[in-house]
């Protein structure tokens, strides 16, 4: 496109660009001046509607801004997300953590166990259900991103995201139905629309879980063609305080009488977690 069916392009889409003009577009690109918050994140949404970053010289200069947010997100999980994290030292060199899938680790066993134990410690007492063998297969299925981070054999975080359909997103976003009551139908396939679920996620430091949250961002981004919507289920306060100017909306909440606590359905549309003012802030 040249300058002047951009600039027409983007008048159309909001009056934010009515008088946008050549001038302008050339100062952005050479980066003389830049747009406002509002402007970058109506731009990202006019690029992905109109398939700009399937071309590979785009997608991959959006992975390389993503991949750049793990530095502002380990000072935000410093700050804000103490119950989520440990603290445990960092290290550098040989001892810095790898990361792994679980689709192609070796030791899936033990990680997944690390997993469940770590989960029924920081839910509500006798809430957290699922056993290892259960895990296990949800963790096996094509679409589940499952991340684990450890050094010398040491579990040091996780995160697991599902792919499951958008009417089991939404019942479990609204607690009409249980989060642990996922049966083989209710996940999508490879090629499958759907909502990823946010499972799970631990560190043991706050660089580990920002980097844990970096892959997700590189998963949702390189998987955006089959994905509508990121949603989590809480139990937990410092839940709501994670997706807090994350881009995802609180959609539904209430008590748990059986359990005693306060729920929180929270979901919202990918590009809207990918281009949330925080996300844009730290990375564009």
């Amino acid at each position: 496109m040249t300058q002047q069916q951009l600039a027409s392009s983007l008048s159309q889409i909001s009056v934010e660009f009515q008088s946008l003009n050549t001038v302008t577009l050339s100062r952005w690109e050479t980066g003389t001046t830049a747009p406002s918050l509002k402007k970058k994140r109506l731009i990202l949404h006019y690029l992905q509607k109109n398939h700009a970053f399937e071309a590979e010289v785009c997608a991959e200069l959006m992975r390389t801004r993503y991949e750049a947010l793990y530095t502002p997100l380990s000072q935000v999980f410093s700050q804000n997300y103490q119950y989520l994290i440990g603290n445990l030292p960092e290290h550098r060199g040989a001892m810095a953590p790898r990361f792994h899938t679980l689709h192609d680790y070796a030791d899936k066993k033990t990680h997944i166990e690390h997993l469940v134990d770590i989960e029924i410690a920081t839910n509500v007492t006798h809430y957290y259900i699922p056993s290892y063998a259960q895990m296990g297969r949800w963790c096996d299925l094509p679409t589940t991103f499952a991340v684990i981070a450890e050094r010398k054999r040491q579990h040091l975080g996780h995160m697991v995201m599902f792919k499951i359909k958008n009417r089991v997103a939404e019942e479990i976003a609204h607690h009409r139905r249980s989060e642990f009551d996922l049966r083989e139908n209710d996940f999508c396939g490879v090629e499958e629309r759907g909502t990823y679920y946010v499972h799970a996620l631990y560190g043991r430091s706050p660089k580990i879980a920002a980097m844990l949250n970096v892959k997700a961002y590189l998963h949702l981004f390189n998987h955006l063609k089959s994905i509508d919507n990121v949603m989590i289920f809480s139990s937990r306060a410092d839940g709501v305080s994670l997706t807090r100017n994350y881009g995802i909306k609180t959609v539904a909440h209430g008590y748990n009488d059986r359990y005693g606590f306060k729920w929180y359905g929270m979901m919202s549309p990918v590009e809207d977690i990918l281009f949330s003012d925080l996300v844009i802030k730290m990375a564009f």
